[in-house]
């Protein structure tokens, strides 16, 4: 403890030096998790650099900051053959990855392939450290990476076992931010956020508007007939576009009431539903204006028309690089698996051009970053019409000026969710 002390105090000094105060210093180590445990290395330079952290003293990555993150055991081995027999186990959302593909991966290495689903990356998160679940590999999001790095749940990969990653995906995902040189993750699918609409119902040429988020606040006509994703962060994030504000992983309370404020407004102009499921109320036109991911408005076109519907008044609208938010989807193995060689071979699998594009269009909808894959082949093929173009995007879109939700300190996570539970509850 003596030692612990002494370095805290070492960190402390250069933090004044800084002109950080005392008091700001040890609500950052807290809000860290770092108080009752020493400080790594790089969390003393984040600190002393005046960097917000997240858990372990992990730095919060940004597209313009990327992070290294920390190595807590070695990869395994190149050149190992595979696991054989016995069940594989996936951590997955429900419906996001095509059983065909699970039975395939698992003819082919001779082994059993069982999904356990999770409706949340909260949950997700919450089921892994607890070990309520054992899988081989997980499903997971950037902005909880690296705080499942520094809970040692999953484990450093050795990209010897991946080729299909600097093969076949875009140059951008390669070394992502939030995970220098690919240490831990290989990017799943891509999407961004926008707005999705029926043309046949809605007057206005969203996209041509001054500023499209607006139509949400002048959609009194469409009374009943509005929704708004089922997001934390998705949610709040429409209210700040809105108001052009485009720090969307702010901490500061005012700003999160403010986008509470400008939500809330919402409930006398348009009454609007809160839900994921415009992929199915899009085409059946129970709802006809919806915050929408791109991959679900995709998956509406490609998946969930009623017969006879050729989908022709589907839209999709979303802003600039840089103005609106991409994000995309990870698949990480986890410390304890059982399969690691065969976890490796998984992730090369889902990388796999034919595999992703099968995936992608006969059924999730969300576009993985394939090199392969644009919107002119899409057109082309006939596999989605020329109105949804929008929907498609490339490596370009996720450079060091996208604009993405990234990780937040534990205070400020807990700030989003609580200003997000005031607006869902109506409170």
């Amino acid at each position: 403890m003596s030692k612990f002390n002494a370095d805290l105090d070492r960190i402390l000094a250069r933090l004044a030096a800084a002109g950080i105060s005392r008091r700001q210093a040890l609500a950052w180590l807290g809000a860290a998790g770092m108080a009752g445990a020493g400080l790594s290395l790089s969390a003393h330079r984040s600190l002393a650099a005046g960097e917000l952290t997240g858990p372990g003293g992990i730095p919060l990555a940004r597209p313009d900051k990327p992070v290294t993150l920390p190595r807590h055991q070695d990869p395994i081995k190149s050149g190992l053959k595979p696991e054989t027999g016995g069940t594989f186990r996936l951590f997955n959302y429900a419906d996001y990855l095509d059983k065909k593909a699970m039975d395939d991966f698992g003819k082919k290495y001779g082994v059993s392939v069982e999904l356990t689903s999770f409706d949340s990356m909260d949950q997700a998160i919450t089921r892994l450290a607890s070990h309520a679940v054992a899988p081989d590999v997980t499903n997971i999001t950037p902005d909880r990476i690296a705080q499942a790095v520094a809970g040692k749940l999953v484990q450093p990969i050795n990209l010897d076992y991946i080729p299909n990653l600097k093969a076949n995906i875009w140059p951008s995902l390669h070394s992502p931010f939030y995970d220098v040189g690919s240490q831990y993750t290989v990017p799943y699918t891509t999407y961004a956020t926008g707005i999705g609409w029926r043309a046949d119902k809605i007057k206005e040429d969203i996209a041509k508007l001054d500023n499209p988020w607006s139509i949400f606040w002048q959609a009194q006509a469409y009374k009943g007939y509005v929704a708004v994703l089922d997001d934390s962060r998705e949610a709040l994030v429409l209210a700040m576009l809105y108001r052009g504000f485009l720090d969307i992983n702010t901490e500061d309370p005012a700003e999160i009431d403010k986008a509470v404020g400008d939500l809330k407004a919402l409930i006398p102009i348009c009454n609007p539903k809160v839900n994921i499921t415009d992929y199915q109320t899009l085409p059946n036109a129970t709802c006809w204006l919806h915050q929408s991911w791109s991959g679900s408005v995709l998956s509406a076109y490609l998946y969930n028309l009623p017969t006879g519907d050729d989908g022709s008044y589907l839209r999709y609208w979303s802003p600039p690089a840089g103005k609106g938010p991409v994000q995309n989807d990870c698949w990480a193995i986890l410390a304890k698996s059982k399969k690691p060689v065969l976890a490796h071979l998984f992730l090369d699998f889902l990388l796999d051009k034919d595999v992703a594009y099968h995936n992608f269009v006969d059924f999730n909808g969300y576009q993985p970053p394939q090199v392969s894959i644009t919107a002119d082949s899409l057109i082309a093929d006939k596999v989605i019409p020329e109105q949804l173009r929008t929907a498609v995007f490339d490596s370009a879109a996720f450079g060091a000026q996208s604009l993405q939700e990234s990780a937040l300190t534990t205070k400020g996570q807990a700030l989003w969710q609580k200003g997000y539970a005031r607006f869902s509850s109506g409170t």
